[in-house]
């Protein structure tokens, strides 16, 4: 849209200003990449965000490893190699930002942008597509943080209707889950089961 080293204003409203430009870069990558890691962006876009309570969603801080740990029904290494892929991919053209945190010094992953969260269409349809799957994901990685923290005490485990409702959840939501919040899920549910087997001997 330049006219060598300048751009004129005319170009610069046509395409919507520096935050038209970020979402229409977006869209063009998420274009341009394959079905598997179309699902990966949409993923991880979902994790990036923290969701208002009355307020605008803004952008989340989230661990490296947080993003590479998901596991599912598909190769969780390929669903690895995709998810560093399409971090390379939005990184290359600025849209997310890596860092490290401050305390562990471990990487982290941003969006660089918080008007992207608000100018990208996609992304707000997945927000509202998915805001309670995602409230309902945060709620389920906070608990499962807590008993990773308590050497994975039995007691911090999910139980009664409260288990039912996530073991619902996990059956009919398409967010992917990360080792530590399957792995949690899934052994409250054993322990569950086991309950409920001595209470019939």
């Amino acid at each position: 849209k330049s006219d060598g080293s300048t751009l004129s204003l005319q170009a610069y409203e046509s395409i919507g200003g520096v935050i038209g430009a970020l979402a229409r870069r977006a869209e063009e990558l998420h274009s341009t990449m394959d079905e598997a890691s179309q699902k990966i962006i949409r993923q991880l876009f979902l994790r990036l965000v923290t969701l208002g309570e009355g307020t605008e969603d803004t952008r989340r801080r989230v661990a490296w490893s947080e993003l590479m740990s998901f596991t599912g029904k598909d190769d969780t290494t390929q669903m690895r190699a995709t998810m560093q892929k399409v971090l390379d991919n939005f990184g290359r053209y600025r849209l997310l930002t890596g860092d490290r945190d401050p305390v562990t010094r471990e990487p982290t992953i941003e969006v660089a942008h918080e008007a992207l969260i608000r100018e990208w269409k996609r992304l707000r349809d997945w927000l509202d597509e998915s805001r309670s799957d995602v409230r309902s994901q945060r709620i389920l990685a906070s608990a499962a943080s807590e008993w990773v923290s308590a050497d994975r005490e039995v007691s911090f485990l999910l139980s009664g209707a409260h288990l039912g409702q996530f073991e619902e959840w996990m059956n009919t939501a398409d967010l992917a889950l990360t080792e530590e919040e399957r792995a949690y899920l899934e052994i409250s549910l054993e322990q569950r089961d086991i309950r409920l087997r001595a209470e019939a001997e």
